[in-house]
């Protein structure tokens, strides 16, 4: 597995995002948590390499509109989104236009993270 580091994991609840950055820190991954889309844009310098893995569904801007705000500004970081709801209508299209683009499914097992993140985020 050669992931380019560090993570992003953006998500609103705190016990996802600390259970997230712990797991990828204990199989040598680099990452860095925020808990809303606006604050990662807050502290997002351009041109710096890396992987999102973003939550659908967030307060305020949710992960979708994260990555279309990034391609906005030029930024193409590959990304992950995960969500607990994949029924979402028009998702598959919003999905498209933005590659590259994995998705997650929540709750999803170790391998599955470690699979998607191999196919998505490797340089």
């Amino acid at each position: 597995m050669t992931i380019v580091p560090p993570v992003f994991i953006v998500d609103d609840e705190d016990a996802v995002r600390t259970a997230l950055g712990k797991l990828l820190r204990a199989i040598g991954v680099a990452a860095e948590t925020f808990a809303s889309a606006e604050a990662f844009l807050a502290s997002y310098t351009d041109g710096r390499d890396g992987c999102l893995l973003v939550d659908l569904r967030m307060p305020g801007m949710s992960g979708l509109d994260l990555i279309e705000e990034l391609q906005r500004r030029g930024v193409r970081l590959p990304s992950i989104v995960m969500t607990g709801h994949a029924d979402e209508a028009s998702l598959e299209e919003r999905l498209e236009a933005l590659r590259p683009i994995g998705f997650l499914e929540k709750p999803f097992t170790l391998a599955q993270l470690k699979q998607m993140l191999d196919r998505v985020c490797s340089a």
